[in-house]
């Protein structure tokens, strides 16, 4: 069962990160609307502030796609 109180806290998190970083938000935005397809490859490297850095990737299937997709909507209240 989904809580309310947190679901609303983590929307008021989400639009404020979106604020403080909206190119972030639009490159998110684009790929999942025009890239993210069943068979994709995600690739993302983090590097934190003293340099270093850790990358991981994952091929995405449909089911990955749709919740993607679905937490897109939900979050920007589609």
């Amino acid at each position: 069962m989904r809580n309310p109180a947190k679901l609303m806290q983590l929307k008021k998190q989400f639009v404020a990160f979106s604020g403080r970083h909206p190119k972030f938000m639009r490159y998110l935005a684009y790929i999942t609307d025009n890239y993210i397809t069943d068979g994709t490859v995600m690739d993302v490297t983090v590097t934190d502030a003293a340099g270093n850095s850790l990358h991981g990737n994952a091929k995405l299937c449909a089911e990955d796609v749709a919740f993607l997709q679905e937490v897109r909507r939900m979050l920007s209240g589609e």
